[in-house]
């Protein structure tokens, strides 16, 4: 890390704090949080009976294939399988025309200008499929379910078919959908925040004539031409002439999207051999964090210099990377910041995020807060090979 330890007498600080603050160990969350309270009060707030997830942080309140497939995650986690087939049912009828396997999921689903509820734009999102496959692998084999694995392999070549790009001098990557990221000139509009090394380790282990170990051997080196100083933006391009490059009429910024890069670092074994360099790729957000300064919602990617005030969910994400970077007084100063942003959060127990972050609560900052809060009070993980580990089935 390029910044400074805090001093003595500030660690002594940061040591108290930590004691007086409450346990955040797999230990602590299974004696003060069974089951886990936050995917209910998730399902409660954003999850209709029928398996629809609603972004309620834009007025149509509409539905996103991303919402869908980390639901589903999210359920398989909390061993909640009939959540699970609902959610997957309703991704099938709604996204798919039923044809879930034989085509990807549209992306968005809401009310169309003409008042029907209706799929909205068919176009398929990266992330969102390559989350729905794996977690349709590792569905099939935590619960013995074969059907899952079935489509899991549909899924998975359609995504190998039509979302995977070839890039001179990175190799195969993925495109952030089927239409419209191949631009004019050869230019391609990708995002890196798509690419989830823990994921493609485990699509590499089903599909093991497939891109994806190059996919994850490319994504340090994507990394470390557009985040030179530990700032992943949220969008790139590249060109033939112009190599690694961002749109001229706008500055390179990360922020929503960008925050998963530094996510899913921390959620990566620490036996991987890309760990270390991912880690140090996405950096930037505990260098500020280090430095004493507020965590932002935006940052120029090429200054470093931060802009606003971050969401809830953002210190969610970012505990991952902090307990695998083994920065506990920075680790501690995020779980605190989630408790004083939530309106429930002084009546956490100990060791447990149990209620929804933020005021007020957005699904993506709760989305965050699963990933976030779930990985570091023990209730999922994953191995070397990318199979996902879970408290339940321990």
């Amino acid at each position: 890390m390029p910044a400074s330890r805090p001093s003595r007498l500030s660690r002594r600080r940061l040591v108290l704090a930590a004691a007086l603050a409450p346990a955040c160990t797999p230990l602590a969350a299974r004696e003060a949080c069974p089951g886990w309270p936050l995917w209910s009060a998730y399902v409660q707030k954003f999850v209709q009976d029928d398996g629809r997830v609603i972004d309620d942080q834009h007025q149509t309140r509409y539905t996103t294939s991303e919402g869908q497939a980390y639901s589903l995650f999210f359920a398989l986690v909390a061993n909640d399988r009939e959540r699970f087939d609902t959610l997957l049912q309703w991704t099938d009828r709604h996204l798919a025309q039923g044809e879930l396997g034989e085509r990807l999921p549209g992306w968005r689903w809401g009310r169309h200008d003409d008042g029907q509820w209706t799929l909205l734009d068919a176009n398929a999102a990266a992330d969102a499929d390559l989350w729905l496959a794996h977690t349709l692998f590792e569905a099939a084999r935590l619960w013995r379910e074969p059907r899952h694995r079935t489509l899991a392999t549909r899924l998975l070549a359609r995504i190998r078919e039509q979302e995977v790009v070839e890039v001179p001098g990175l190799g195969p990557t993925v495109l952030p959908g089927p239409q419209g990221f191949r631009l004019d000139g050869g230019v391609l509009r990708l995002n890196p925040s798509y690419l989830a090394v823990h994921q493609l380790r485990g699509l590499a282990r089903e599909d093991a004539s497939g891109p994806w170990d190059a996919i994850a051997a490319g994504t340090p080196k994507l990394l470390a031409a557009i985040a030179p100083r530990g700032f992943v933006p949220d969008w790139t391009l590249y060109a033939d002439k112009l190599g690694w490059h961002v749109d001229a009429s706008s500055p390179p910024l990360g922020s929503w999207d960008a925050i998963r890069s530094c996510l899913w670092a921390g959620l990566l074994h620490a036996d991987d051999p890309l760990k270390a360099r991912l880690m140090h790729l996405t950096r930037g957000m505990a260098a500020l964090l280090q430095s004493g300064k507020e965590l932002p919602q935006q940052v120029r990617t090429d200054t470093g210099a931060p802009q606003g005030a971050a969401p809830a969910g953002f210190s969610a994400a970012l505990l991952p990377w902090l307990q695998s970077g083994q920065r506990p007084w920075l680790l501690t100063g995020q779980l605190e910041r989630l408790r004083s942003l939530s309106a429930d959060g002084l009546r956490w127990p100990a060791g447990c995020t149990a209620g929804l972050v933020g005021q007020p609560p957005t699904y993506y900052d709760q989305a965050l807060a699963l990933f976030g809060t779930g990985f570091v009070e023990g209730r999922f993980a994953f191995d070397r090979a990318g199979r996902l580990t879970v408290a339940w089935a321990r």
